[in-house]
Order: C-alpha cells, then sequence, then structure tokens
C-alpha cells in the first residue's frame, strides 16, 4: 500500500518523509510535491488548486491505479479533496482511506484573510508567522528567503480561493480528521463537520499542540495510521 503525503502552504512534502520512521517498511511511504516547490524547483509554480492536482495525478498516475491512503495537513487537505474529485473523473482509484489534518471542510466560510484577494504579501507573511503558521526555520540568505516567501503566498492564495461541497466531491472510504487543540485556525471549527464528505466512517483525534501539533506526536499519529489502515 503506498500512502501520499500532501504539504502544508509553503512547506515541502518531503517534510512529511520523516513519518517512515515510525511506519512500517511494508507501507510505501510517498511525499506528493508541487511543481515549482523545493525538490520541483525548476518546473512552473503552479497556481490554483485544480492544475496542481491535475499535474500530480499524472506524475503519480501509475501508483493512483493501486492500492493507496492519502494524508493531508493544511493546505493538504484541500488537496486531498481535489485529487479524490479528480481521480473518479480520471478513472484511477480511490483512496482506501483519508487522513485530514489542521484544516475546515472546504465549503466552510473559515478563511485567514476575509479577502485574499486584497491581502498583500507582507500582509500574508506577517500573519503566518505572528500565528507559528510557518514551519520553515530562520533563513539567512535573503534570495532563499525571497523564494520561500513566494511559495508560501502562492499557495495561502490557491488555497483559501478553493470552494468544494459534498455535493462537488465525496471520500468514497472513511476519514479520520486531526488537529491541535491550540491551533489558531482552529478555534472556531468544529472538525466533525468533515463527517459531510464521506458516507463512511469519520473519526475525530485532537491533539496537544498548534497547528504543527504532530512534530511532537508523531509516533502517535502514526499509530493512528497504522490503525486506520490495518497495518502493524
Amino acid at each position: 500500500m503506498v500512502l501520499f503525503f500532501l504539504s502544508h502552504a509553503g512547506g515541502s512534502a518531503k517534510s512529511y518523509a520523516s513519518f517512515k520512521r515510525f511506519l512500517p517498511k511494508e507501507l510505501t511511504v510517498v511525499p506528493m510535491e508541487l511543481s515549482g516547490r523545493f525538490t520541483r524547483m525548476s518546473e512552473p509554480l503552479l497556481n490554483t488548486i485544480p492544475d496542481c492536482v491535475a499535474d500530480l495525478t499524472e506524475k503519480h498516475s501509475e501508483l493512483l491505479r493501486g492500492e493507496y491512503a492519502l494524508f493531508g495537513h493544511s493546505m493538504g487537505t484541500v488537496l486531498a479533496t481535489e485529487l479524490v474529485k479528480q481521480a473518479k473523473e480520471k478513472g484511477l482509484a480511490m483512496p482506501c482511506h483519508v487522513f485530514l489534518s489542521g484544516k475546515n471542510p472546504p465549503d466552510e466560510d473559515v478563511h485567514c484573510f476575509e479577502h485574499i484577494e486584497d491581502a498583500s504579501d507582507d500582509e500574508i507573511i506577517s500573519f503566518f508567522t505572528d500565528n507559528s503558521l510557518s514551519s520553515a526555520a530562520p533563513v539567512p540568505d535573503q534570495a532563499l528567503v525571497k523564494m520561500l516567501n513566494r511559495i508560501l503566498c502562492t499557495d495561502v492564495r490557491m488555497a483559501e480561493r478553493y470552494r468544494a461541497t459534498p455535493e462537488d466531491v465525496k471520500f468514497p472510504c472513511d476519514i479520520t480528521v486531526l488537529y491541535g487543540t491550540e491551533d489558531p485556525l482552529m478555534q472556531r471549527v468544529d472538525m466533525h463537520s468533515w463527517n459531510r464528505f464521506t458516507d463512511g466512517k469519520c473519526s475525530v483525534y485532537p491533539f496537544s499542540g498548534d497547528h504543527f501539533y504532530y512534530q511532537q506526536h508523531k509516533e502517535e499519529v502514526c499509530s493512528v495510521i497504522k490503525e486506520k489502515l490495518g497495518i502493524d
């Protein structure tokens, strides 16, 4: 079985490769890196969720014909939602389980910015820095900082624009929802509302911590993953 990881805004999917340490070897961990980001920096910086997902489904089409599960954190939940939608449209296999972490459902009016089109790059960067919503460590290289900020702002804008309702997409499997109880983005969200996006079971797991709660609970999160996938 393959477990795909879909990254948060401004982050590299490769950062989730560290989950391998707590997962069995028979589970193949595949970070889905978006075009124009990090290990795919030489490729076009795609700036809409549908375009990013169309690229991912093409790039990973062979693996998406077998047994797989999805784990998306923050923006990654949006990517996972659109991926299921496009996979169905393209006749690819459906996931056996979807893990949704750190974000409200994509039909709820809960956003970082009231009008994302009016938000400047500086406002986006300040908001994410002030609320500990960026996982990036301080970088002394100003050219690299500029590049990372460009990725962050592109990701935030496309994630904030995305909308999908249960009528647009339904997960054809059980889903597991995880979040940090001190996450500033989660204070007005009922994560149980994700159950509207599946006809299967919806399990919700709160963890202590902020937006990146899993950094201190990686082993526990992987235990949940193993339990839900039925592997040791």
